[in-house]
């Protein structure tokens, strides 16, 4: 069988592979599923093994519990006995119902999201320069913690010399820094990551384990032990200055839709933030 499941290992939308139908009865057989699709069903390994695609093709909407969103369910054969289904969010639509009180720890909701950036979009107004570095801080823990992230950063670009240094960084409880190890990393052993912050895109990277042996990308966060990853953009006019980082180390994350573009305002907050935390330096330096 060719590995048509190969293509939505890294899908920002939940897949499942089924086999079948392999019995006069209809049923299926599960063959895998990808980090998305694990967490939006929130069923563990051996649950999945039981599940049938008819559990999601049956019905147009799906209602995750995990998550508390909706789901649009499409499927098709890549070729005679496979069933791919694949469940996409569905935006602007109030569920009737609540996240479980289980999930609501882990889950982050973007309401709480939107009120936590609309608390943060003022107090850098004003800010003197040398209490910067504090407050971001600060606000990258809140972030951190309102998106259960477990390391949350700030990258600036320096393609003059083609590198990029980590120059802010959180970490959750339990979670090794790698702020030290991660300065003037090359950008030729991440092109396809440079490349899609210069067209302003985000890199998410939903499984990073099932990455390609050999990546690039792979072997820089893999030793990292990073399941889950997010990088937004900070471009101001046109000129890309750096990125904001979100790693998921304990357990996969999924990044919803509106989590995503959320956390895309955050970034074009850094802008002003960061050319301000730049002059400072180099004016400090400049002093020395």
């Amino acid at each position: 069988m060719n590995d048509y499941f190969s293509w939505w290992r890294q899908a920002p939308f939940a897949c499942a592979l089924y086999r079948g139908p392999f019995d006069r009865l209809g049923k299926t057989e599960f063959v895998d599923a990808n980090a998305v699709f694990r967490v939006v069903t929130g069923l563990t390994q051996s649950a999945l093994q039981t599940s049938q695609a008819d559990d999601y093709t049956l019905r147009a909407v799906y209602l995750s519990p995990n998550t508390a969103l909706q789901y649009q369910v499409h499927c098709y054969a890549p070729e005679s006995g496979l069933l791919l289904v694949t469940l996409h969010q569905i935006p602007n639509v109030s569920n009737v119902i609540s996240a479980p009180a289980m999930v609501t720890d882990s889950w982050s909701s973007p309401d709480a999201l939107t009120t936590l950036l609309l608390e943060v979009a003022p107090r850098f107004i004003g800010v003197e320069p040398t209490a910067l570095p504090v407050l971001i801080n600060a606000t990258l823990a809140q972030l951190g913690q309102a998106v259960s992230a477990d390391r949350v950063y700030i990258f600036d670009y320096d393609f003059q010399h083609n590198t990029c240094s980590n120059t802010y960084e959180w970490c959750a409880n339990g979670i090794v820094p790698e702020r030290e190890s991660l300065q003037q990393v090359p950008l030729a052993a991440i092109p396809q990551w440079v490349s899609a912050h210069q067209r302003g895109a985000q890199m998410y990277i939903p499984d990073v384990p099932s990455l390609p042996e050999g990546d690039g990308l792979k072997q820089i966060l893999q030793p990292q032990g990073i399941k889950s990853l997010l990088t937004l953009p900070i471009v101001a006019e046109q000129a890309l200055l750096g990125f904001v980082g979100f790693d998921s180390v304990k357990q996969h994350h999924y990044y919803s839709e509106q989590e995503r573009l959320l956390l895309g305002v955050f970034s074009r907050m850094l802008v002003n933030i960061t050319r301000q935390d730049k002059h400072e330096i180099a004016s400090t330096k400049t002093l020395v």
